[in-house]
């Protein structure tokens, strides 16, 4: 077996470094835009402040890349040490030969144990023959699968049990990995906005005045939330079942999971919610699709809206498994599929060349589509935690133990307007 405890020791230390080169690479870009400042011909200051530009936010996202690779090599390794251990908990002082005798269920006939006992074998070596007086051993049976009653050795049928948990299965997690992402070590994300700008750019006469256009931006700040939820389980259950603490840490993960992905779309905002992309102010206007327009008419119409409001290109569509399904069985007046049909290799759905990210956390016959990678971005405050303790009430003295999962995070998007809605899908 690997040595864990080294590779995870190395893979802390190469995350703390990556993290504080990524955390001093950003705050000495912010303090870079927060101090620029536009001056006129006269040299009076204008405005102040300024987004990153690409290669900025290049820089910085290429070392969180690289942090949160190390971190998804450590939250492996952490995995790998925590199976380890409980295997060494649950075998200890275990040969294997023990181990597949606890295991081993032996069920025999009536006629199977009188020739195994010691009066079966008394008989079968004719040791009762040439004496007058003779009295065999006891042999002492057990009921056998004749009869299913109280005192039967087992059931007439045996079940065959299948190994492992069958799992639940959950929708798809996309539409995080539409957003950029970063990661934070504070308990709020501040940003400058712009909030209007007027373009007063014309023809100008020679000699004449220019005209003066006006940019404003305003402060915006996006508080970090927490998202948890626990589990209690018996210590018994622990011990008995090798698999149930691996099986339990991935279900709370997945809940956590289940529950970000509706905040980064649905949250109100109100504490301790996130606010969410679609309760964001400065939206694009709605798109509503009317016949004949197809559900991807109408999202092209919005992209375009978006585009003539905010200047970017949309990058990614999010969408209710309903409406992806009128879209992917849509067909032409033939009886052709207008996408790949049925037989096509899996890939990953597509509309005009945008992603879409297909999940039930949109309500049915919305669609939104917006510049998910450059206008918006989801800061994590560490990654994901998983804890156990039996530290509470009275789960000491029951032997129960609580398992909890937590994550923090915050939902920065620079640029509302580059985010709208299509509905009436269908």
């Amino acid at each position: 077996m690997r040595n864990t405890g080294m590779n995870t020791s190395v893979l802390e230390a190469e995350l703390r470094t990556k993290t504080d080169a990524a955390a001093a690479l950003l705050a000495k870009t912010a303090r870079e835009c927060q101090a620029h400042e536009e001056k006129d011909g006269e040299g009076k200051v204008t405005a102040t402040g300024r987004l990153m530009t690409d290669d900025e936010r290049k820089a910085v996202q290429t070392i969180i890349d690289d942090a949160n690779g190390i971190r998804a090599k450590l939250s492996a390794a952490k995995g790998d040490e925590a199976l380890s251990a409980e295997i060494a908990k649950l075998t200890a002082g275990m040969t294997r030969a023990d181990a597949d005798e606890t295991t081993r269920v032996v069920r025999k006939t009536l006629g199977q144990q009188w020739n195994e006992s010691a009066a079966g074998k008394f008989f079968a070596a004719k040791m009762h023959h040439g004496t007058r007086n003779w009295q065999s051993p006891a042999a002492e049976l057990f009921a056998t699968t004749l009869t299913e009653g109280a005192g039967s050795g087992g059931p007439l049928v045996i079940p065959q049990y299948q190994s492992g948990i069958l799992e639940l299965q959950f929708k798809v997690l996309t539409v995080r990995q539409l957003l950029a992402s970063g990661t934070t070590n504070t308990n709020a994300i501040i940003y400058m906005a712009e909030k209007t700008f007027t373009n007063a750019a014309a023809a100008v006469a020679e000699g004449a005045a220019k005209p003066e256009s006006t940019l404003v931006f305003e402060q915006k700040t996006d508080l970090v939330s927490k998202i948890a939820h626990w589990l209690p389980v018996t210590e018994e259950m622990l011990e008995d079942v090798s698999q149930i603490r691996s099986y339990i840490d991935a279900r709370l993960r997945l809940g956590v999971d289940l529950t970000v992905e509706d905040q980064l779309l649905n949250g109100s905002g109100v504490a301790p919610n996130i606010l969410g992309i679609l309760a964001r102010p400065g939206l694009t206007p709605t798109h509503l699709r009317v016949d004949p327009q197809t559900n991807a008419d109408a999202i092209y119409v919005e992209m375009m809206k978006i585009f003539n409001a905010s200047f970017i290109m949309p990058d990614g569509v999010v969408m209710n498994p309903a409406n992806w399904q009128t879209s992917a069985l849509a067909k032409d007046t033939t009886g052709r599929y207008l996408g790949g049909g049925p037989f096509q290799s899996t890939i990953v759905p597509t509309l005009w060349g945008l992603p879409v990210a297909v999940t039930p956390s949109i309500v049915a016959n919305t669609a939104l589509t917006g510049a998910f990678r450059s206008q918006a971005q989801v800061f994590a405050h560490g990654g994901m935690r998983v804890e156990a303790s039996n530290s509470h009430q009275d789960f000491f003295i029951k032997n129960l133990v609580a398992i909890r999962a937590e994550e923090r995070l915050a939902l920065a998007v620079y640029r509302p307007a580059a985010f709208g809605t299509a509905t009436g899908l269908n």
